[in-house]
């Protein structure tokens, strides 16, 4: 099917996406735990083998290429995920509220302030869900039953808040403070 992929065939590209999709999108939840993740590494995946089709030397065995591909990006996935447990812990050790009404503390409750607002702006169900996870300390199932979901669905209005959120606050420490402030109060 490569070669004829190759050769100019595109219907062998939806082929081979048909075939291997599901399997690799498996793989990659077993090892992840997390199905858009995984959905989106194994896409990230195909949108590379196309890409790259002309530079494939003719002997690339597909289903090796494929598997090797989604078996990296799982890597960097974790590696990735890890990175960010080490940036929450050291935010989290270093961190110490200071009492009084200091310069830092009124720029820590006027960021509060200002995630309130950003919070309340956020599309209906997105916030809803939001907050009945941060707030309520909700699971994703917890939410998911409560608000009459699925458990992809509040996935995803989760990691739409944090993306929205995210983009709010555009500068690395302000996204420090922000990722401080979901863990240290409630809203």
């Amino acid at each position: 099917m490569l070669r004829s992929w190759k050769n100019g065939d595109e219907k062998a590209f939806d082929m081979i996406y048909t075939r291997h999709f599901i399997r690799l999108v498996n793989l990659a939840y077993k090892k992840t735990g997390n199905m858009e993740a995984s959905q989106e590494l194994v896409q990230d995946v195909f949108l590379s083998l196309y890409r790259q089709l002309s530079r494939l030397p003719e002997q690339t065995v597909l289903e090796n290429y494929l598997f090797i591909a989604t078996r990296n990006r799982i890597y960097n996935y974790h590696r990735h995920q890890l990175l960010q447990l080490k940036k929450e812990a050291l935010l989290r050790d270093n961190y110490t509220p200071s009492s009084g009404a200091s310069p830092d503390r009124l720029e820590l409750k006027e960021l509060e302030s200002l995630l309130r607002d950003k919070i309340q702006q956020l599309p209906d169900q997105c916030r809803k869900v939001f907050l009945l996870s941060r707030e309520e300390q909700l699971s994703n199932k917890e939410v998911a039953e409560r608000l009459h979901i699925s458990v992809n669905t509040v996935e995803q209005h989760m990691r739409k808040a944090l993306r929205i959120l995210r983009a709010s606050f555009n500068d690395e420490l302000s996204l420090m403070l922000l990722l401080l402030l979901l863990k240290h109060s409630s809203f």
